[in-house]
């Protein structure tokens, strides 16, 4: 008897045409489908990014890691299967994972651009750049296994970093960054337990070269943190400048005058140029500094003054003021010092008790008559 083609058979001969179809449009434009993924995840998230206690900001990044760690493992055991003809390319999931990637680098990358100054966190921010760039460019390898949990743990260790001292131990410093690479190696060590022991068991020889990698990314976030490149999350600088005097008021806030930058110097709160008047020859100058910290956080930062010796090229310390700061404001915790300067170069910068660059305000300290402006700070 010939057989009669059933309804079943026709419908999954229409559907292996259109896969075909689909496939090859994908590998047509894949290119093209990636950027918008990465760049989706990279602009949602930069709307999205919010202080670092933000509890909807961290359900994002989580949802983001844990999405991301799965996707891992279902894209290579996919891929196992796939070379054993079992599975097709998981074309969507790879989009989802690239847009997890990015949404992760560009969330984390505000909210390390906020704390800092550029020059001390330029290297660290460069990575992070690089690896939401780098990631669509090395797309060919979001299947092997090697690139995923490196970029994976990348940003696992990052997010930890900023994290661990906002929730766990409410408090910055070298201890607790310490303590952040550990959570983020326990965490690791899970997911590496889950990958190998449930996914790749034929191909376990391949953990000691994973293994290297993540310790290699571990080793270098350790080196950066004492080498003061990293920023020192979660604590961002919001404001500061230096004013020839602060008042507290009675009702709250600061009535300061200051001297107002020129107009193109849109980043700067107050001039570079600190006036004093000729027969003076020195007066006092007052940095004043707002200083952002999570819900909880408690810590102390200081106000080192600093000349610049023409003779020597170097910068001299001439102070360092201290004083406590608590978390939870949203324009930062507010604080001023006071020092006499005299006509040179000038800066004050805003450190943590490791000394770890929060911020700083340079200046040239002039003689003449200074045009003085009044704000509420």
């Amino acid at each position: 008897m010939v057989g009669v083609p059933t309804v079943t058979s026709g419908y999954n001969s229409r559907m292996r045409r259109l896969w075909q179809k689909v496939f090859k449009f994908w590998q047509r434009y894949e290119h093209h489908f990636g950027v918008v993924a990465l760049l989706a995840g990279f602009l949602f998230d930069l709307w999205i990014a919010d202080r670092p206690d933000s509890v909807a900001n961290n359900l994002f990044l989580l949802s983001y890691l844990f999405v991301a760690g799965a996707l891992i493992i279902v894209l290579n055991l996919r891929e196992t299967r796939r070379k054993e003809g079992t599975s097709a390319e998981p074309l969507f999931l790879l989009l989802i994972l690239q847009f997890c990637f990015g949404g992760l680098a560009s969330n984390l990358l505000v909210l390390y651009g906020h704390s800092g100054t550029f020059a001390s966190s330029a290297l660290f921010l460069g990575i992070l750049v690089a690896l939401i760039f780098g990631n669509e460019y090395m797309r060919s390898r979001y299947v092997r296994l090697h690139f995923n949990v490196a970029v994976y743990y990348f940003l696992l260790l990052t997010y930890c970093i900023i994290a661990v001292p906002t929730f766990i131990f409410h408090s910055v410093g070298t201890l607790v960054f310490v303590m952040s690479g550990l959570v983020s190696l326990g965490v690791i060590a899970t997911f590496l337990f889950l990958l190998y022991g449930a996914v790749l068991r034929r191909t376990a020889h391949g953990l000691h070269d994973v293994s290297i990698l993540v310790a290699t990314i571990f080793f270098l976030f350790n080196g950066l943190y004492f080498l003061d490149v990293i920023p020192p999350v979660p604590l961002s600088l919001k404001n500061i400048g230096v004013y020839h005097t602060v008042l507290k008021q009675s009702g709250g806030g600061y009535l300061a005058a200051y001297e107002v930058p020129e107009w193109y110097a849109f980043w700067r709160d107050t001039s570079a140029v600190y006036t004093v008047a000729p027969a003076e020859g020195a007066a006092t100058a007052s940095c004043f500094s707002s200083v952002f910290a999570p819900t909880g956080l408690t810590t102390s930062v200081y106000h080192r003054w600093e000349a610049f010796d023409p003779q020597s090229g170097e910068w001299q310390s001439m102070a360092q003021i201290s004083y406590p700061i608590s978390g939870g404001r949203d324009g930062g915790y507010k604080g001023y010092s006071i020092k006499t300067v005299t006509p040179g170069r000038w800066r004050c910068d805003v450190e943590t008790a490791s000394g770890a660059l929060i911020g700083r305000v340079s200046f040239d300290v002039v003689a003449g008559q200074p045009a003085l402006s009044q704000t509420v700070l």
